[in-house]
């Protein structure tokens, strides 16, 4: 692999990776060159002259994997949820398309309950989880999803069902893997409700992060979902990203305060009106992280209450 850097973040197809990937990337099904087919029986599909991205460790261990699907020029592509004689497969599992395609997903009904969400990367996928035959989910990708997106199944992750969508007209030649280890973040987070596994939306350009709450409003309640905890208290992203804390009307006087005093918000509450249509814009608070580090911060009113946070910026693995 080049180790030249690519002309801009937001054109290198940085992937977050890691040893850890390798174990898990398995059984994908593509296109079968032997056969002439690519899964989906619409005859063959030439890959020759298609330079392959650079994938990480995602496709590690695959035997069928064959390479990326060219899908460039086409208004529309399809892939298969449930794929292979297994029915644990995306097919094709990678895909290269241009801005403005859609992309349907199309459960065959096989291999149980499935999902499409998105591993990393800037396109957001976020499907329903289900084992009904013929569900679709479609996406149609903008400039905005530039890039590598890695995709998973969740509930057969740990058994290869990965996938990824590369969007763009061009190829960079450097890749960046980032460190996705397991964080010990100590006794930081003792006493803080539903912290779970570190969130990791890497190489975007703005992750947001609700504060007292969900965010969620109630229609049949006309209420805000809301509590003294950051929705999203552990987030892993990669150096540039700005993240920004957007308060939960209703919710109360709230804070983001630096435990190293690196950044500080004011103590805010916004005011929750009687109806949704009435509702004035949110109060934000934005940093951008720009060194590897580990960032933890807290409420200043509710610190001892649990509601602490986290930002981990990732380390380059080159």
């Amino acid at each position: 692999m080049s180790q030249r850097p690519s002309i801009s973040r937001r054109r290198a197809l940085s992937l977050a990776g890691g040893t850890a990937l390798g174990s898990l990337a398995g059984c994908l099904d593509v296109f079968d060159p032997r056969d002439g087919t690519d899964g989906n029986g619409d005859g063959f599909v030439d890959t020759t002259d298609v330079p392959e991205p650079e994938y990480g460790h995602w496709f590690d261990g695959g035997v069928d994997y064959a390479g990326t699907v060219d899908r460039r020029g086409e208004e529309e592509v399809r892939i298969d949820v449930g794929g292979g004689a297994s029915g644990l497969r995306f097919d094709p599992a990678a895909v290269w398309i241009d801005y403005g395609t859609t992309v349907r997903w199309v459960w065959t009904g096989e291999g149980g309950a499935h999902d499409v969400v998105t591993y990393d990367g800037p396109a957001a996928l976020e499907s329903e989880l289900t084992d009904e035959a013929g569900h679709e989910y479609a996406v149609t990708v903008t400039e905005a999803d530039e890039g590598i997106t890695r995709y998973v199944c969740r509930p057969h992750q740990l058994v290869g069902k990965h996938g990824a969508l590369v969007v763009g007209p061009d190829i960079e030649e450097y890749v960046t893997e980032y460190d996705t280890t397991p964080v010990d973040y100590g006794d930081w987070f003792e006493g803080t409700p539903d912290v779970g596994e570190t969130e990791n939306p890497l190489r975007r350009d703005s992750v947001t992060v609700r504060v007292g709450g969900t965010g969620r409003y109630d229609t049949d309640a006309e209420a805000w979902d809301t509590a003294p905890v950051y929705d999203t208290p552990a987030v892993r992203v990669t150096p540039g990203t700005t993240v920004t804390w957007r308060w939960v009307p209703g919710a109360g006087e709230h804070s983001i305060v630096a435990e190293d005093g690196s950044f500080r918000s004011d103590l805010v509450a916004v005011e929750a009106a009687e109806n949704l249509d009435e509702q004035e814009d949110e109060h934000a608070f934005s940093h951008t992280f720009e060194d590897p580090g580990t960032y933890r911060y807290a409420c200043e009113r509710h610190r001892d209450q649990g509601m602490r946070g986290a930002v981990v910026v990732a380390e380059s693995r080159h």
